[in-house]
């Protein structure tokens, strides 16, 4: 059994060889990417895999089930020793679920950090009617951030990162509401260290997207991954905003990034709610995280058929939408709320 690895720090991807030959006793070496990774990082990374093992590729073509079920019959069938997962979520989740199955360690390389799957036992991959589902398995044994690598991703998954924390808000608040309606257990470690993930990233001294600010970021992500661990599900860091954003990814032609949906989810069910919902808004308009719905291209009839479809996401997540009601006047006023307040920030 691999003692989980975990390194967060510069120039670290080029410690790929000397991880895999402490770590693992691997000769035969699945490497999992993208073109576009792999065009970045790629030469790097499979001529250290070379120097200790047997390389096989694999470009991931799409993030289904079925797609990951195939690669894991692909690493049990051609003796693979370790799966090497280098670029986003969609490569990363593909490959957690194929280590999962297979039975063999991964070594993941994160390219962004545009959500808190950096380091999490989850894996959210699409059904064949194409819903996302999350999907419970193991955090990686090892796991390798490059600083540099992460700071050189665009400006826009950033910015999708802290989106992505932020929303940790709005699910721990509906955590709290499921817990105390005997809906569902609560784990305080895991609220703990959920509540300490939106705590480090908001109280942070910073007030730029600065290298020192992508340094906390992926360390308040980490911090989420791990909070993910202790209840073995996403409960802690994903509520209403995440069944929202689900239903935006199943019923919206616009297609926006998860952590920027999750972020307009929040702030949209703390004003369903009445909760004062100043200090969220804030945080993202410093850090110019555009959330208006108009400008994302999320026009009033989907964010409403959204809203009310929402907790069909996920039938055994019990969030505050399953209390209020959503009628299509109510929510058309709150589109028009959004749209005027948040058209204020000029980004």
């Amino acid at each position: 059994m691999i003692s989980n690895i975990l390194k967060i720090e510069r120039e670290c991807l080029g410690t790929v060889a000397e991880v895999l030959s402490q770590n693992c006793a691997a000769k035969k070496i699945l490497y999992v990417t993208d073109s576009v990774v792999d065009e970045l990082y790629g030469n790097s990374v499979r001529k250290q895999i070379e120097s200790i093992g047997e390389i096989e590729k694999e470009f991931v073509v799409c993030n289904s089930i079925s797609y990951s079920m195939k690669l894991a019959e692909r690493i049990i069938a051609s003796d693979i020793d370790c799966i090497v997962g280098m670029g986003g979520g969609k490569v990363l989740d593909v490959c957690k679920y194929a280590s999962y199955i297979s039975k063999k360690p991964m070594l993941s390389i994160p390219t962004t950090a545009a959500n808190d799957g950096l380091v999490s036992p989850i894996a959210v991959l699409k059904q064949e009617d194409g819903r996302p589902k999350s999907l419970g398995c193991m955090i990686p044994a090892m796991i390798l951030i490059d600083i540099d690598v992460i700071r050189k991703c665009p400006l826009e998954l950033i910015k999708a990162g802290i989106g992505d924390t932020i929303s940790n808000y709005m699910a721990l608040i509906d955590w709290k509401l499921a817990s105390e309606r005997g809906k569902e257990q609560m784990n305080g470690y895991a609220y703990l260290m959920s509540q300490n993930a939106l705590d480090v990233l908001m109280k942070t001294k910073f007030d730029s997207i600065c290298p020192e600010f992508i340094d906390v970021l992926i360390k308040s992500l980490v911090l989420s991954g791990i909070a993910m661990d202790f209840t073995g599900n996403s409960r802690p860091v994903s509520g209403s905003e995440h069944l929202f954003s689900h239903a935006l990814d199943y019923y919206s032609e616009k297609k926006n990034l998860h952590g920027i949906q999750v972020a307009l989810g929040t702030v949209a069910v703390l004003k369903l709610i009445g909760h004062d919902y100043s200090e969220v808004l804030n945080y993202l308009r410093k850090f110019k995280v555009d959330i208006n719905p108009q400008k994302l291209g999320i026009d009033k009839d989907t964010f409403i058929f959204c809203m009310q479809h929402a907790t069909s996401m996920r039938k055994n997540r019990y969030t505050y939408l399953h209390e209020i009601r959503l009628e299509e006047g109510k929510l058309s006023v709150l589109y028009d709320q959004l749209v005027e307040e948040l058209m204020e920030d000029k980004q």
